[in-house]
């Protein structure tokens, strides 16, 4: 074989490999204990548009906490967490366009805006959110014993 060919070949499982190995990597799912009281309950958040994956993470850790107990979700809902603020700003250079139009004892007069630079700015603020879960560690009753009769 031609070192070329062999070369070629190599480049070419080389590039399969690393393609390959980019399909897989699997989305983790993400969930964070907000407030934990244990055997008590808590806060889990998760992000706005979690998944599935999102879920069961936030539920093991509401069962981890709960331990025995069952875990008795109390509120879900999307909460304002803060903001963040985006700022932009532009800078355009003005060519003067000023010329003399004559003058008045002396004194030239002149017409047209001279040169410079115009500034905008702007910004814009968000809030930002999470999708959080209230729960309960709730003690199952026990089972109550029938009277025999």
């Amino acid at each position: 074989m031609k070192v070329s060919t062999v070369l070629n070949i190599l480049t070419l499982s080389g590039l399969l490999t690393v393609v390959s190995g980019c399909q897989t990597f699997q989305y983790q799912g993400q969930a964070r204990d907000v407030k934990r009281r244990p055997n008590d309950g808590g806060i889990i958040a998760m992000r706005v548009n979690f998944n599935d994956l999102d879920r069961a993470v936030a539920e093991q850790k509401m069962k981890a906490n709960c331990s025995s107990s069952e875990v008795k979700i109390e509120s879900e809902e999307e909460v304002v967490v803060g903001q963040k603020t985006e700022a932009n700003s532009r800078d355009t250079n003005r060519e003067s366009n000023q010329q003399q139009v004559g003058s008045l004892f002396g004194v030239p007069l002149v017409s047209g805006d001279a040169g410079g630079k115009d500034t905008s700015v702007s910004s814009t603020t968000t809030q930002v959110k999470e999708w959080q879960i209230v729960y309960k560690c709730e003690i199952a009753p026990l089972p109550t014993a029938k009277k025999v009769k």
